[in-house]
């Protein structure tokens, strides 16, 4: 059964030096709004590393329950009380994330503002397209959200199917199957999500660079 998930997170960049960019200058703000947006990622980055825990946690679960037979169905039940508690800890887990990252959209709202008031045509070109891509990230967040929600479901499904004595293969290859096919999805989900990290990385420091605005990165 499938279990896989990681995500990229944005880049911090620590400011250094201005340059020629004045106090508040457009330059400056849309800098704020940017390093302002990563501080409230900060929630969702905290999340990755238990809910991560909590994944391997469960496909041990998940092992151990497939190598007992039926005359162990006590313990089966014990084991599939177990990963239910799990799937319910990411399920909250995965809310802390969501709430992270719905406080982080709104301040990056605050971008349009400054980039309208950019007067060098190639930076505002450059901060829309940084912005599409964000807004883009934020949107493909929201489905992979949704989709790892709906593969908890389904594994929920089975470990209640686990506790039935009259559970027959085959409802268990079915029930691991759709399983399967929802973690495809989220795993697509998530490159896809990585892609636009990176990409929006990229183009934030282009945008730095080319406004005279130095900085050094931090992880």
């Amino acid at each position: 059964m499938l279990k896989f998930r990681f995500a990229f997170v944005l880049a911090v960049a620590v400011f250094v030096l201005m340059g020629c960019v004045g106090g508040n200058s457009p330059q400056e703000n849309i800098y704020k709004v940017l390093e302002e947006t990563v501080a409230k990622e900060k929630n969702y980055v905290e999340v990755q590393k238990p809910l991560q825990g909590l994944e391997e946690k469960e496909k041990e679960i998940y092992g151990k329950i497939m190598n007992l037979g039926m005359k162990e169905f006590n313990k089966i039940v014990k084991l599939s009380d177990d990963a239910l508690k799990n799937i319910s800890e990411r399920k909250e887990y995965i809310e802390k994330e969501r709430k992270a990252m719905k406080e982080a959209k709104e301040k990056f709202s605050d971008l349009d503002d400054y980039i309208s008031k950019l007067e060098d045509e190639k930076l505002k070109d450059e901060a829309g397209k940084l912005e599409k891509t964000m807004k883009d990230r934020y949107q493909i967040h929201e489905e992979l959200t949704n989709s790892y929600l709906d593969a908890l479901s389904l594994d929920k499904e089975l470990y209640e199917l686990f506790k039935k004595k009259e559970l027959t293969m085959e409802e268990l290859e079915e029930q691991i199957t759709s399983i399967n096919e929802a973690y495809e999805k989220t795993i697509t989900l998530n490159k896809e999500y990585n892609t636009r990290t990176e990409q929006f990385n990229e183009l934030k420091q282009g945008f730095y660079s080319n406004a005279g605005i130095e900085t050094e990165d931090k992880e």
